[in-house]
């Protein structure tokens, strides 16, 4: 069940991303359709596992959207890609854009967990003061 979930949110995450990079514009050469999807990606990872922990979700479910779509919709691959691509054009901008994934994204990721855990604590809070 794991390599059909992996394999079916892979489906997913690849056309995803294939369709956002007609959607957002690369403005001088930056990247900013790789950043974009990577970083929205960390976020969207770190959210997923926030909640994947306290819903206690099947394993193979977890390895089809972690794995499977999100992993497929970000890849470091094509962050390296872009970063060449962009250094050999624009150096600056290959630097920027490389710093920027590099400290922003796994920023984004621990807000997204962040922000779950803070909701649930305060739903918790919430009906436990409705409860009592």
């Amino acid at each position: 069940m794991n390599y059909i979930a992996i394999f079916v949110g892979g489906i997913i995450g690849g056309i995803i991303r294939y369709l956002l990079t007609f959607v957002i514009p690369t403005p001088g050469g930056f990247a900013l359709d790789i950043l974009i999807i990577n970083l929205s990606g960390c976020l969207a990872l770190g959210i997923f596992y926030g909640i994947a922990d306290l819903k206690n979700i099947k394993p193979w479910l977890r390895n089809g959207i972690a794995t499977g779509v999100i992993g497929s919709y970000t890849t470091f691959s094509t962050f390296c890609v872009g970063t060449v691509s962009m250094e050999n054009h624009h150096a600056f901008l290959g630097l920027i854009y490389a710093v920027s994934s590099i400290v922003i994204g796994p920023l984004l990721a621990y807000a997204g967990d962040f922000c779950v855990t803070f909701v649930n604590t305060r739903m918790l809070q919430q009906f436990e003061e409705e409860t009592a």
